[in-house]
């Protein structure tokens, strides 16, 4: 019988569960897995964060905008950028003009990038004037989203936590106007940032 994982386009949760199961820290449980202690359902782990947080993200990401590292779950009306897969494969943060965006959104993607403030820089710099960085981000408080975890393993190269990204934020010239500083149902949180026609003053563009 054929392995599920070897099935064509198999979850990501086949492709891996195999692996998390050969630490003891980790338990198959009914509908999910229990890890230190705490059980942690299915949907956590097969992908598709950003579906969580679309509601609310579309009504600050209007207008022309980027997904960075999309994956297989781009942001509606949105142009996709990812390293590795989904409809942004191969598009690079260079084709995108200065200055030529009202949003840009990213949804568990920061986590895995260790020079990540220089990410941010290059992000921002793809904003119009008045235009938002929304950012949705693991909570710092689950377990299976910390480096190092059997889960993430050395894929997550650090722990955002809703201070540091508004510190963040300020620091590259914007006003956080949204926020939720969660965790909410998928485990994550929020920030939403504005960068007025006067970002940059610092020379920060």
């Amino acid at each position: 019988m054929l392995p599920l994982e070897n099935h064509p386009n198999a979850p990501d949760l086949f492709h891996a569960y195999r692996h998390w199961l050969s630490f003891p820290s980790v338990q198959r449980r009914p509908g999910g897995f229990e890890f230190e202690g705490r059980f942690y359902p299915d949907y956590l782990f097969v992908g598709g964060a950003s579906f969580a947080i679309q509601r609310i993200a579309l009504r600050y990401c209007t207008g022309a905008g980027i997904d960075m590292g999309a994956g297989l779950w781009p942001l509606p009306g949105a142009v996709a950028i990812d390293v590795e897969r989904g409809p942004g494969a191969g598009r690079n943060l260079g084709e995108i003009a200065a200055r030529s965006q009202s949003f840009v959104f990213s949804s568990h993607c920061l986590e895995h990038i260790s020079a990540w403030e220089d990410a941010l820089h290059a992000w921002t710099r793809k904003l119009a004037p008045n235009g938002r960085l929304f950012l949705y981000l693991p909570h710092p408080t689950c377990a299976i989203w910390r480096p190092g975890s059997p889960f993430v393993g050395d894929g997550h190269k650090w722990a955002p936590t809703p201070e540091i990204i508004k510190s963040a934020m300020h620091r590259l010239g914007g006003s956080v106007i949204a926020s939720d500083d969660g965790p909410d149902a998928m485990e994550s949180f929020f920030v939403c940032g504005e960068f007025g026609a006067e970002f940059g003053a610092g020379g920060q563009r």
